[in-house]
Parts: C-alpha cells; structure tokens; sequence
C-alpha cells in the first residue's frame, strides 16, 4: 500500500526538477558564453554600496541609490570590453533619518565640505583597460571621478553568469565588483582621521543586452 505514495513522491520529485531546470536564471558561468553586443544596466537589481571607517567604532555603511552604467563586449575580444559608470551623489542613502541636529544626514554628506553634489553632479568611472584574468574573476582599470577630481582605479570583478532572466530569449548577466579608495586623493577629507580616509566600495550589478 506505500508503493502508490512512494510513485506519487517520485512524481512531484521529478517535476519539481523539471520546473526547477527550466526556470529563468544563471544557464552558463563561462565568460565566453555571454554574447557580443551592447549592455545596459538593470537599475532595479543595481547597488552601490560603500563603506569607511567611523571613529574606529564601525564600517559606516551607506548606498547610492541613483546609479546607470553600460558596457560593450565581445568574447572574441573581452579585453577591449569598454564600461561606463555614473553615480548621483546626491543620492546618497544613509537610511539615518533625521539626525540629533535635526539636520537630514543624506544632505549633509552630499553637501559642503563633503561631496558637494550642487556642484560635482557625477561621479563617473571610465574603462581604460580589462584584465580578464581566470575567466571567472578578473580586473577592471578605469579612470574615476569624485567630487570634480580624476585619479585611476583598479576594480577587482567576479562574472556571475548569463542567463535569460525572466524574459524567454532575453540575455541577462551580473557581475559583483569592489575597489578601496581615498577620499583625501578626491578633495574630500572633511574629519580625516577621525572618520575614515579608506573608503570601500562594494557593487553588485545586472544588465541586460540592447
């Protein structure tokens, strides 16, 4: 009498696989598989994360919430892969609320004596070369522009797939990146040290091809 419900287990098991294969999402990790052409990004599956020391108590951690960015790519040619980012700084996100001042700390760091987003409307990051290295996690070099200020920048990148996503037929792909800079080398050191010099920026990003 358990045989019926055993079948019936092995049933919903095997469909339950097939629904799970055949599910939108990562089908190859391999950078070689993801097609050539123009990306754009996916600004709803899109962070910019950032983290900087504060006092020594903590890594500080706050976001920009407006962020666009676009690449092109060939993988006959991945390392003349070309990248355009572009960040509001106004748009930082403290997630802090009203401080004990009463002063809104999102304005206040995108205001005097720190980013001075009125007047350095984009922070910009520029491809200028492409290291792919294992295929999986390689190096993007780039020039980058914060608050008026060009220095180069060297981004550590892992490629997370390509896929289809939600859409049949569609191509879909994701990289997660980093990179640590100095405020000081951009003209903002408001506090330094007392808050921290090093800032770590932590991106995760999707895009979708044109």
């Amino acid at each position: 009498m358990a045989r019926p419900f055993a079948y019936a287990a092995l049933a919903a098991a095997l469909l339950s696989a097939s629904a799970a294969s055949a599910a939108p999402g990562v089908t190859s990790t391999k950078p070689a598989d993801l097609p050539a052409g123009h990306y754009v990004l996916d600004k709803t599956h899109a962070a910019v994360n950032a983290k900087i020391k504060h006092m020594g108590f903590s890594n500080y951690t706050l976001r920009f919430t407006k962020v666009d960015a676009e690449f092109t790519y060939d993988p006959k040619a991945p390392e003349a892969a070309k990248i355009n980012v572009t960040v509001d700084p106004a748009s930082i996100d403290t997630a802090t609320g009203a401080d004990a001042f009463g002063l809104k700390f999102n304005k206040e760091l995108a205001g005097d004596g720190w980013l001075e987003a009125a007047k350095f409307p984009t922070i910009t990051f520029v491809s200028t070369k492409v290291d792919v290295g294992d295929g999986h996690t390689g190096k993007v070099t780039g020039d980058l522009t914060i608050h008026g200020v060009t220095k180069p920048a060297v981004l550590d990148v892992t490629f997370n797939g390509v896929g289809s996503g939600f859409v049949p037929l569609s191509v879909k792909t994701g990289f997660s990146a980093s990179t640590t800079i100095k405020r000081s080398e951009f003209g903002v050191s408001k506090y330094v040290p007392l808050v921290g010099d090093d800032v770590t920026l932590n991106i995760e990003v999707e895009f979708d091809k044109k």
